[in-house]
C-alpha cells in the first residue's frame, strides 16, 4: 500500500501548442479539413489567447458545411482586439475582424438568413473604408456591401448602445455585465476611443491589470490628446507595481492637463513609491560597502596576528581534552564606542570529553528504547 502511488499510470504531457499548428497546417495542405479541424479543436480547448485558430477552425467549419459552428467561432473571434492580417488571406479582408465577419457572413447565406449575411457583408465593408483599405466602383459604392458610409454610421449607432447599457451596469457597479457591453460595442467600433477607455475602467475595478492595460494603450493611439488614456495607463502601470514606468506616463498626462488635480495627486503617490524604493536601494547599498569595509578591516587583524604568532605556537596549558569548540554566530548585537556592528561570534568553553560523554549517553538511551521495541513486539 505504501507503494501504490508507483503502479499508477504516468499522467499525459500537456499538448504542445507547436506540434499541433504544425499538424494542422500539414492537414490543411492536403485538404483533409475534418483532420485539421480536429487539431484545431484542441488548440481551441487549450487557454485562448488569440484569435487565430478559433479563425481557422471556422475556416475548417466553412468547408465541411458545418455552418452554425462557423458563426459562433467568429463571434468569439469579434470579441478580440483586431489586428493586421496578410492582406493575400483573402481579397478585401486586412485585418482578423475582417475575415471573421466575411466567413460570417458566407456562413448566414448558406443558412438562409440573408439579412444578417448582408449586414456581416457591410460591417466588413465599414471596417475597411474606415481604414482606408476598402476597394470601391464608380459610383463610389462598394459592389458587394452598398453605401460604405452608411454602414459606418449604422454600426457607430449600434455601438453607442451596447456603451450606453454599459454605462448603467457600471453605475450598479456591475463590472463583469459593463465590460460585456462595452465589448459587444468594440465589435461594432473598435476604433472607438470611449468604449475602449470604458472598458479599462471596468477591468481595473475587477484589478484584471494586463487586459486593462490593453485597452488603455488603445486608447492613447487611438487618441494621442485624450488625457484620461494616459492617467489609465498610469493607474493600471502603478498597480503592477512598475511604478517607475507609471511615473514617467503620469508627467506627460500632467504636462497635457496641469490642472487636473486627480493626475496630480496619483503622481505625487507614484513619486513617493519610486522615493522610498530609491533611498532603500542606496541604503543596501551603502551597507554594502560599509560591511565590505569591515570585512576588509578584520581580515588585516587576522593577518598581523598570525604574523605576530610565527615565532612559535602559543599554548595556555590545558590539554588535548579541553580545547575549546567554536560555536555559532551569537543573535545578540555587540556594540562598541556607541557603534553597532555585526553580530560577533562567542566562544563557548566545551571540552571534547564532555562532547563524547554526552554521546555515549544518547547512544546508550538510543539502545534502551531498540530493546523495549524488541521485547514488545515479540510479546504481541
Amino acid at each position: 500500500m505504501v507503494f501504490e502511488f508507483l503502479k499508477r499510470e504516468p499522467e499525459a504531457p500537456p499538448p504542445n501548442p507547436v506540434l499541433l499548428l504544425a499538424e494542422a497546417q500539414e492537414f490543411l495542405k492536403e485538404e483533409n479539413f475534418e483532420g485539421a479541424l480536429g487539431k484545431f479543436d484542441e488548440l481551441c480547448s487549450l487557454p485562448v489567447q488569440s484569435p487565430l485558430p478559433l479563425l481557422s477552425r471556422a475556416t475548417c467549419r466553412l468547408h465541411l458545411k458545418k455552418y452554425e459552428g462557423v458563426v459562433e467561432d467568429c463571434e468569439k473571434v469579434l470579441k478580440f482586439l483586431n489586428s493586421d492580417v496578410d492582406g493575400h488571406a483573402e481579397e478585401g479582408c486586412t485585418t482578423v475582424h475582417s475575415l471573421a465577419l466575411m466567413r460570417m457572413a458566407k456562413a448566414y447565406k448558406e443558412l438562409g438568413r440573408l439579412d444578417d449575411s448582408k449586414s456581416a457583408l457591410m460591417r466588413k465593408n465599414a471596417l475597411e473604408h474606415k481604414l482606408g483599405r476598402d476597394t470601391l466602383d464608380n459610383d463610389g459604392d462598394n459592389a458587394e456591401g452598398g453605401d460604405p458610409e452608411e454602414a459606418a454610421r449604422k454600426e457607430r449607432e449600434i455601438a453607442e448602445e451596447w456603451k450606453e447599457k454599459g454605462n448603467v451596469e457600471y453605475k450598479k457597479e456591475n463590472w463583469a455585465a459593463a465590460l460585456d457591453h462595452y465589448k459587444n460595442g468594440l465589435v461594432y467600433d473598435m476604433y472607438n476611443a470611449k468604449i475602449h477607455g470604458n472598458a479599462c475602467m471596468a477591468l481595473i475595478k475587477m484589478k484584471r491589470w494586463p487586459q486593462a492595460l490593453k485597452h488603455a494603450e488603445q486608447c492613447i493611439a487611438l487618441e494621442p490628446k485624450w488625457v484620461k488614456g494616459y492617467y489609465m495607463k498610469g493607474m493600471v502601470l502603478s498597480n503592477e507595481s512598475k511604478i517607475e514606468q507609471a511615473r514617467d506616463v503620469l508627467r506627460q498626462a500632467v504636462k497635457m492637463e496641469p490642472q487636473n488635480e486627480q493626475i496630480k495627486s496619483l503622481l505625487d503617490e507614484v513619486e513617493q513609491r519610486v522615493d522610498y524604493v530609491e533611498s532603500r536601494l542606496r541604503r543596501r547599498k551603502t551597507n554594502n560597502n560599509n560591511s565590505a569595509a569591515d570585512k576588509s578591516s578584520v581580515s588585516e587583524k587576522d593577518a598581523r596576528k598570525h604574523s605576530a604568532s610565527d615565532s612559535g605556537p602559543e599554548t595556555n596549558g590545558a590539554d588535548d581534552n579541553q580545547a575549546a569548540v567554536e560555536d555559532v554566530d551569537s543573535d545578540e548585537e555587540y556594540c562598541d564606542d556607541g557603534s553597532c556592528r555585526t553580530p560577533k561570534k562567542v566562544k563557548l568553553q566545551v571540552t571534547r570529553k564532555q562532547v563524547t560523554d554526552t554521546l555515549v549517553d544518547l547512544c546508550a538511551a538510543a539502545i534502551g528504547v531498540a530493546i523495549v521495541w524488541l521485547i514488545v513486539a515479540r510479546d504481541e
